[in-house]
């Protein structure tokens, strides 16, 4: 792991409280359009990569066939218009689950004014927030449960972490 990756995984911990007891969050990571998936971060401590590896590329294709580029760059396609209006027709595939878009919001940056685009994905009893941000990059933050509470008090954490990724100037 880089020192790159090492310092973007403690940036996720800390503003998602992974490190705290009751917090609604289990696991989060980052996504570039560029680099793919380069950072990961769970609770106490726990490997987060499992919650996120790419559907073809961690899960193979399901069927016995083998996994191909063009099955690669389909998940990544679906992972980068997750918080698009016209979401990838398949829904998007994480580390062999699918997940469907419930809900997509469009909020601006109280502290730079940027555009933030927000979705909420589902699958079963399972929900996780998308943020993008500009340039790309997108925080994914898998909610501990499916209670209301947790899955509000993770859409905030959340926000304040793409706030600040704007505030970098990401």
């Amino acid at each position: 792991m880089s020192p790159v990756t090492e310092q973007w995984g403690e940036v996720l911990r800390t503003h998602l409280a992974l490190g705290e007891e009751g917090s609604p969050v289990l696991a989060a990571a980052a996504f570039s359009a560029e680099a793919g998936f380069f950072a990961a971060a769970g609770r106490g401590g726990e490997d987060a990569w499992p919650y996120f590896r790419t559907g073809a590329s961690a899960a193979g294709s399901g069927d016995g066939t083998p996994v191909g580029e063009d099955d690669r760059a389909d998940d990544i396609e679906a992972l980068c218009t997750v918080c698009e209006e016209a979401v990838h027709s398949r829904g998007l595939r994480i580390a062999g689950t699918l997940w469907q878009r419930e809900s997509r919001e469009l909020i601006s940056d109280v502290v730079t004014g940027s555009q933030l685009e927000l979705a909420l994905l589902r699958e079963g009893g399972r929900a996780m927030w998308v943020v993008r941000a500009g340039q790309g990059i997108c925080t994914f933050v898998l909610v501990d449960g499916d209670s209301e509470a947790h899955i509000t008090e993770a859409r905030s954490l959340a926000l304040d972490f793409d706030s600040f990724l704007a505030g970098q100037g990401y």
